[in-house]
């Protein structure tokens, strides 16, 4: 059986996985890709996070990207491209072999049934999935209030290793009186990641809090590293190069500015991520416009501590998401409401500071890491945000759609979190926070069932011999970090697409 897949993200990884635990004996698998490689981390890398590299790299990403706020997350000074929206550069680009995991933050939720109401799946059947993913990639974390909401969160890993503020956090929330009538529920949990924490790991993280600006270690999974492995092992080939779209059985492939036909396949699985996946599918089914993408709503606030102890939590510190804050709300028809929580990282004032204000203020900086926390929150349902698609003159083209009606949502939540943290030594201003222009959260452009644009089976199926494998296929976008369910759903796709007769 020959198969294509289109892709190395994410949904590629999850859905490689499931061809490898499922598929026929003697496949040959084709990845295509033209996604630039993110090198290895440089010998420099491993320094101490002061010395002369680091404050070069830094340096430079301002001399680059300016007074960009906030600071651009990058690995060590290669940023990712954006697509234009209004001629401004706002959504992100896979761009890279490794899609948007090569620069993420890790989270792995899984969706519960809540989040499925609207779909043709349920959490039962996609559990096996989740936990095929979980034992291929690893999932930190601990049972913790949080479990109760996920029932099966497919820990596997320590938890992040973090300070005694966040825990004062954890447990102030979890203190506060719960189901007393309000719209939301808050709980606190552990931050549940695709990171290494065993000891001992070669991949083990190293807490050198320089996560924004890359790892020097590789503790944060990727789609690449999963992909290089793939190879390692024979079982798939990657050819670099762009699809445009599919014909038949075959693939319309760029090469240098004509296009030429691939050789036949088996089976095709799209799995671009849901821009790049939404644009094949569009040029390959002749859809001109319509297709619209669903982005969660995203707010950043401040957490003040005005406690003691805060003094002893300045040394090694991880500077991705250290704290997990669930917002359930009392209205099922509501959806829950995803935090993450972060020290004040070195990176945001680091990128603006000069070289010599950045030396004298070091201390400063350890000090303020556990005083201000940084929340974020993410919102679904009515709050997300759309974006459309259209191809005029063959240029593929994201228009903006309705920003979203996340005004109650937004206040809702945030007055049930100030509740929570009431009479304690932590403070959230009562000023609505300020909304981020993406989370990178891009979903729904061809949802299963019959569309007004394709119809796409539970299977993924789109065409004969054809399926879609990514977040383009979701009814529905929750505000959980969609990833873990991106690679599982993916993995079921493979699974599904197998047993069909295309």
């Amino acid at each position: 059986m020959r198969i294509a897949v289109i892709g190395s993200g994410a949904a590629a990884a999850g859905l490689l996985t499931g061809l490898q635990r499922w598929g026929p004996p003697g496949m040959r698998i084709t990845v295509f890709d033209a996604g630039r490689r993110i090198s290895e981390p440089p010998a420099a890398a491993h320094e101490d996070v002061d010395g002369p590299y680091y404050r070069e790299v830094y340096s430079a990403l301002h001399r680059e990207h300016g007074f960009s706020f906030p600071p651009p997350k990058s690995h060590f000074g290669d940023t990712l491209p954006k697509f234009p929206v209004d001629d401004k550069p706002r959504l992100w680009k896979s761009a890279n072999y490794g899609g948007l995991t090569v620069v993420w933050g890790g989270g792995m939720y899984p969706f519960s049934d809540r989040e499925l109401a609207d779909w043709p799946i349920s959490a039962a059947q996609l559990a096996p999935y989740y936990q095929l993913l979980a034992d291929r990639v690893g999932i930190c974390g601990e049972s913790d209030q949080l479990s109760e909401y996920f029932e099966d969160d497919f820990i596997n890993r320590p938890p992040v290793r973090t300070s005694s503020v966040m825990a004062r956090l954890a447990q102030t929330v979890n203190r506060a009186p719960k189901h007393s009538g309000g719209a939301w529920d808050i709980v606190a949990g552990s931050t549940r990641l695709a990171l290494e924490t065993r000891r001992g790991h070669e991949r083990e993280c190293q807490y050198t809090g320089e996560c924004m600006l890359g790892c020097p270690n590789n503790s944060i999974w990727s789609a690449a590293q999963e992909l290089d492995q793939f190879v390692a092992d024979g079982f798939i080939d990657v050819a670099p190069y762009r699809v445009h779209s599919w014909e038949g059985s075959r693939l319309r492939l760029h090469e240098g500015s004509e296009l030429r036909m691939s050789e036949p396949f088996d089976r095709i699985f799209v799995a671009a991520g849901c821009i790049g996946s939404t644009e094949i599918a569009m040029r390959s089914l002749g859809i001109p416009s319509g297709p619209v993408m669903q982005d969660n709503a995203v707010f950043s606030f401040p957490i003040f501590y005005m406690g003691k102890g805060a003094s002893s939590d300045t040394d090694d510190y991880f500077s991705l998401c250290n704290l997990a804050l669930g917002g359930i709300p009392a209205d099922r028809n509501e959806g829950y409401a995803q935090f993450s929580v972060y020290p004040f990282f070195d990176h945001l004032w680091r990128y603006y500071a000069p070289r010599s204000l950045w030396r004298l203020g070091q201390e400063f900086g350890k000090q303020a890491r556990w005083r201000v926390l940084l929340g974020r929150v993410f919102l679904a349902g009515s709050a997300n945000r759309k974006f459309s698609f259209a191809i005029e003159d063959d240029e593929f083209i994201v228009r903006p759609g309705t920003l979203g009606e996340s005004d109650h949502l937004i206040d809702g939540v945030m007055a049930a979190l100030r509740a929570s943290l009431k009479g304690s030594a932590f403070f959230v201003p009562p000023l609505r926070p300020p909304s981020h222009a993406t989370s990178s959260h891009y979903a729904c452009s061809f949802p299963y069932g019959k569309g007004p644009h394709a119809e796409v089976a539970t299977s993924g199926r789109i065409a004969p011999g054809v399926y879609l494998a990514d977040a383009s296929t979701f009814p529905s976008l929750p505000s959980i970090s969609p990833t873990f369910s991106i690679m599982a759903n993916a993995a079921r796709t493979a699974h599904a697409s197998l047993q069909e007769n295309s």
